[in-house]
């Protein structure tokens, strides 16, 4: 990566692979992002929904800055060069798996605080996350920022939305239970179930598949208003 230089690896995902780096320029850390998907132009790498998403979302205290974008032409890999956080919510909600002490509450407080205004930006400015989970939630001591807008949406676009859609566990019964027929809301969903989570440090709906999914939110919520079902069916 030009410009930089790698010290280890962080993480993978379907779609990308995140390295802890150091600037050659100014010795600072960032944490690199490098696409597995080829890219041929910068145009191209700055029209991808995650970069745009970023750029409109920046700069605010709690959504994740993005530093620089970096394409190498050769094997067209383009690489986002984001601010280093020190954690994300799983790792905080796993800690020391002996221990595993509940946060005080005014620590949860805080973040859910912090959450709470990186959705209210995120939706005043158009758009919607639709992958909202412990491991997208980025903590550096006492700040939080929400991080990877590789499934975000605009909140004016029509729906049916087809593509995949967000981890099961935080995925919101509209969701489940229609061919894409959801809004921004589901964020909010996802949102109570992260603070269900960071609250008792087990994950509040993990359903082992769409039905047992949808099966557990019931056994809480029980069986909606008429009127709700009858939005379903439309």
């Amino acid at each position: 990566h030009a410009g930089y230089k790698v010290i280890k690896k962080i993480g993978e995902g379907t779609f990308s692979e995140v390295l802890k780096t150091q600037s050659l320029k100014d010795g600072k850390f960032y944490a690199c992002k490098t696409m597995k998907q080829t890219i041929n132009s910068l145009e191209q790498a700055n029209n991808l929904r995650e970069v745009q998403a970023m750029k409109r979302l920046s700069p605010h205290a709690n959504i994740l800055q993005l530093h620089e974008l970096i394409l190498d032409k050769e094997s067209g890999t383009v690489s986002l060069i984001c601010e280093l956080m020190e954690m994300n919510i799983y790792e905080l909600i796993q800690g020391d798996p002996g221990r595993r002490t509940p946060l005080p509450d005014h620590t949860v407080k805080n973040y859910m605080y912090q959450l709470c205004k990186s959705l209210e930006h995120m939706h005043s400015c158009g758009i919607f996350h639709r992958d909202v989970k412990p491991e997208n939630i980025l903590i550096k001591q006492n700040c939080l920022k929400l991080g990877d807008f590789g499934s975000c949406r605009s909140i004016y676009s029509k729906p049916p939305h087809t593509e995949y859609i967000s981890t099961r566990w935080y995925r919101a019964p509209e969701c489940l239970l229609t061919d894409g027929y959801y809004s921004f809301k589901m964020d909010m969903w996802s949102a109570g179930c992260v603070f269900f989570e960071i609250m008792s440090l087990n994950p509040l709906f993990p359903g082992a598949n769409e039905v047992d999914q949808a099966s557990k939110i019931h056994d809480v919520l029980g069986t909606p208003d008429p009127s709700v079902l009858r939005k379903f069916k439309q």
